[in-house]
C-alpha cells in the first residue's frame, strides 16, 4: 500500500504489487477491495492428538496444524481415504528406512 484515503491529497488506496511494479488505484470506500488469502506453507501433526480410523466413512483423520507465510497458524484435520492411507505408508516407511540408513551411515 502506497497510501490510504485521507492520507496527505490521497482520496483513494494507492496500490503496488510486493517488490515493486505498477500503482494502481482503488476507491476509498473499499468496495474493490478483495482480501487476498494467506498462503499455506506447510503442516504438522498436532500434539497430543492422535489419527482416527472412520469405519463408515473408509477415510482416515489426522489432526495437523496449517502454517501461514504471515506467521498464524490454524488448526484442522488431514482426511485421508483408504487408498492415500496406503500410500501415505508406503511413503512414510520409505522415508523412515532412509533415516534409518542415514544413522547407521553416520556411526
Amino acid at each position: 500500500m502506497v497510501a490510504l484515503p485521507g492520507e496527505g491529497s490521497a482520496t483513494t488506496y494507492h496500490l503496488r504489487p510486493p517488490g515493486g511494479g505498477t500503482q494502481w488505484s482503488a476507491p476509498a470506500d473499499g468496495t474493490t477491495l478483495t482480501p487476498v488469502p494467506v498462503k499455506a506453507t506447510h503442516a504438522t501433526l498436532l500434539a497430543g492428538r492422535d489419527a482416527v480410523y472412520d469405519r463408515r466413512a473408509r477415510q482416515g483423520s489426522v489432526p495437523v496444524e496449517f502454517h501461514f507465510d504471515d506467521g498464524s497458524t490454524l488448526d484442522g484435520a488431514l482426511i485421508l481415504t483408504t487408498a492415500e492411507l496406503e500410500r501415505l505408508y508406503a511413503q512414510t516407511s520409505r522415508l523412515l528406512d532412509a533415516h534409518e540408513r542415514a544413522l547407521g551411515g553416520t556411526s
